[in-house]
């Protein structure tokens, strides 16, 4: 029945997704706040509450406080009539979650990216973890709403390609039709967008409840990828499509290293794993001393993991180096903030995530210029409620919201 909410024709159809969307943004709900929420009359929305309890797209879930008289019913959407498949592929994940219609995680499967991972690799264990996710919940076909990807840039949405990602470890993944590809696996609907757009969506539907309707959210890991709701409306550039080296070419150090677009002292040269290990590096082989040299046996076999290690161990060298990406990252977060003045900004992914000090420094580096700049304009910063999972989430979420838009 949801997938006739895409091109609904009947009015009966129009009234049923309208009330389902309702009750799925606000519910649990009594019928009594439907009305209060709609307009509609008492009489319409009792009619179509049963018929939504008929198709079991909803399902009573316990009593209200009562205002006198008997307690009213509590109606949600029925989250095990249908599921949706949430992809996310980043440079060093592709994560694959079976959702329910409350986008709870019932399965996953993780596939590591590395120099063997290509995309027919990729795709081939996609097509694995959702068969078995279909086989173990014993899901028909008709009850898969469809499979939302959330990918890393440059991406042409309409056409379904990831276009020439910079930075992938494996080969071969320019111009993927990743739509195409799925959709003659599966007879369902296929929607691709960027992975940090897809988690501004979950993060705005789920982790924040949709009460914070202004939100940036930044994914920094091998590149840094930017995602903006305004108004609780998702941004969507023209120029995804052109976005072959990410969002993180800000510059914030004229002076600073020379960046992978061209240009000298871009964010991306202070916020990326990349940047990180190449400026480790340069400072040990420039005689600078290190826990980490009782860890590798030469310089240029600093990875990320060591580092990670390192700074747990409070090494000075390491310290210093991410206090000083912190600052410059700051920099450019209070510049993104002065721009688009967010209620909530999110810093996610393994930059932020695994280094603390990273993390706090770019907060700490944020606030003091924003204080500078607007006294009394306060910005929450967190790394979101949803962590790893909520770009695949958010991809999820794209398909329900296809056909309830």
């Amino acid at each position: 029945m949801i997938t006739k909410f895409r091109e609904a024709q009947s009015q009966k159809i129009k009234n049923m997704k309208y009330l389902y969307g309702i009750i799925r943004k606000f519910g649990p709900t009594t019928k009594g706040e439907l009305i209060d929420q709609t307009g509609l009359k008492q009489t319409t929305c009792a009619r179509i509450i049963d018929d939504l309890l008929q198709e079991s797209l909803i399902a009573e879930s316990g009593v209200g406080v009562s205002s006198g008289g008997r307690k009213p019913i509590m109606y949600e959407i029925n989250p095990r009539h249908y599921y949706s498949i949430g992809i996310d592929i980043s440079r060093t994940l592709t994560k694959v979650l079976l959702l329910d219609l409350h986008l709870t995680v019932k399965e996953e499967a993780r596939f590591q990216m590395d120099q063997e991972s290509t995309p027919e690799k990729t795709i081939a264990f996609i097509q694995h973890a959702i068969t078995q996710f279909m086989k173990t919940y014993s899901i028909k076909q008709t009850a898969l709403l469809g499979i939302g990807i959330g990918a890393v840039e440059p991406l042409d949405r309409e056409k379904g390609i990831i276009v020439d990602p910079i930075n992938f470890p494996a080969t071969d993944w320019e111009n993927v039709r990743i739509v195409e590809r799925l959709e003659k696996l599966y007879p369902t609907k296929v929607l691709l967008d960027k992975g940090v757009n897809s988690a501004v969506l979950a993060e705005h539907e789920i982790g924040l409840n949709r009460v914070v309707g202004n939100l940036a959210y930044i994914i920094a890991g091998m590149g840094i990828r930017l995602g903006v709701m305004t108004d609780n409306h998702l941004f969507q550039g023209s120029a995804d499509r052109y976005e072959k080296f990410g969002n993180g070419h800000m510059v914030v150090n004229a002076d600073g290293k020379k960046c992978v677009c061209g240009n000298y002292g871009c964010v991306h040269t202070y916020s990326t794993i990349l940047a990180l290990q190449d400026t480790m590096v340069e400072q040990i082989k420039g005689g600078r001393s290190s826990l980490i040299k009782e860890k590798v046996k030469g310089p240029e076999e600093i990875d990320f993991e060591t580092i990670c290690w390192a700074l747990k161990q409070e090494d000075a060298l390491c310290s210093d180096v991410i206090r000083d990406f912190g600052y410059y990252t700051g920099i450019a977060v209070s510049n993104i903030i002065t721009l688009l003045h967010p209620d909530r900004f999110i810093l996610g992914g393994p930059m932020y995530n695994r280094l603390d000090l990273f993390y706090e420094n770019v907060v700490e580096t944020a606030t003091n210029r924003i204080n500078t700049l607007y006294p009394g304009y306060e910005v929450t910063f967190s790394r979101g409620h949803l962590g790893e999972n909520a770009a695949a989430i958010g991809a999820g979420s794209m398909v329900i919201d296809y056909y309830l838009a």
